[in-house]
């Protein structure tokens, strides 16, 4: 009778382990219905939901690598500068580049096309440097990714003077407002990233092991998970993450300065973390993780609909997310 009872025990529902894997949902879900009623009806019109979404398609994809680095228990604060300097790179070639006569005879040989891949590429290379400083030479995370963020921005600067960089070809303006459905193509982009980023995790090996070293690293290792290496591969793909945001940041503006990063890191980092996506590593999933870059978005676009001051923004923003970070940890099973 006992092992009955003891039977039926275990398969009890466990109503506190569901609200903390899904407490982003929860609040997702309140904060749609709660926008859709004061804004009678306005917040959920497809012209607007096309809008968050095209908004949230940059951001979105430098969370997605934001995520991988902070499932190991990393950080990448050079994301913003990265996606920024990428975008530069890409304007490099094919173009007058009479705004960026420092890159003359650095990268003159390469074509429009040519630039876009080396832009991805250099991305790419600038999160395996990451990768290396922090895994290899131990160097916590945030100083390494610090510096690259530094290192990185006064490349931006001394590239091109702090002086916009507007681009003559234009097949930026053309990928960013094409649409599919009704959606500009940025948005498909995004979504199928993070959908093919949410799969690899999910049901991959590595994904597996991404979440062992984030839980913890000295025992994924002692059973043989390659600590180092996957370590390495999820900076590369952080900075690759970031390359493609650089390009959607183009497709978005058609033109760039070193200093339009603006708030992206912050933001990066925020939507992660609202997601559930744990600093300390080893939990969280792109899921919530994108939907932590919706709530934030669907927040901003809610505030400018009801014409809140930008200031008073960035405060109920604040309180926002702490509230959202308060009952993430509320409802952690820990």
């Amino acid at each position: 009778m006992s092992g009955v009872t003891d039977a039926a025990a275990d398969r009890r529902f466990d109503w506190r382990a569901f609200l903390s894997r899904n407490a982003i949902v929860f609040v997702f879900l309140a904060f749609v219905v709660f926008a859709t009623a004061v804004t009678g009806g306005r917040f959920l019109h497809p012209s607007n939901l096309s809008l968050i979404l095209f908004q949230c398609s940059v951001i979105g994809v430098l969370v997605l690598g934001q995520t991988l680095v902070m499932l190991i228990g990393g950080i990448d604060l050079s994301v913003a500068v990265v996606a920024i300097l990428t975008a530069i790179i890409m304007g490099a070639g094919g173009s007058e580049r009479q705004q960026m006569m420092n890159l003359d005879g650095i990268l003159p040989f390469l074509g429009f096309w040519q630039s876009i891949v080396f832009a991805l590429l250099a991305s790419a290379f600038f999160g395996f440097v990451n990768g290396i400083v922090t895994v290899k030479f131990k160097v916590p995370a945030f100083i390494a990714t610090l510096a690259m963020s530094l290192a990185l921005a006064g490349l931006a600067l001394l590239t091109t003077g702090g002086a916009p960089v507007h681009y003559p070809d234009d097949f930026y303006a053309r990928f960013g407002g094409l649409k599919l459905f009704g959606m500009p193509l940025p948005i498909y982009v995004f979504l199928t990233l993070a959908l093919l980023t949410g799969i690899f995790l999910s049901r991959s090996a590595f994904g597996a092991k991404l979440y062992a070293i984030g839980g913890n690293a000295r025992a994924a290792g002692l059973s043989g998970i390659p600590v180092e290496r996957i370590s390495i591969i999820a900076y590369t793909a952080c900075g690759l993450f970031a390359g493609i945001a650089g390009f959607l940041f183009l497709t978005r503006t058609g033109s760039v300065t070193a200093g339009s990063g603006g708030s992206l890191l912050l933001s990066t980092i925020a939507a992660a973390v609202v997601g559930g996506v744990s600093l300390a590593g080893g939990k969280g999933s792109i899921l919530h993780a994108v939907i932590g870059t919706l709530l934030l978005a669907g927040l901003g676009n809610l505030m400018n609909i009801m014409l809140i001051s930008p200031h008073l923004q960035d405060a109920v923003g604040g309180v926002i997310i702490i509230v959202a970070i308060m009952m993430n940890v509320r409802l952690s099973p820990d």
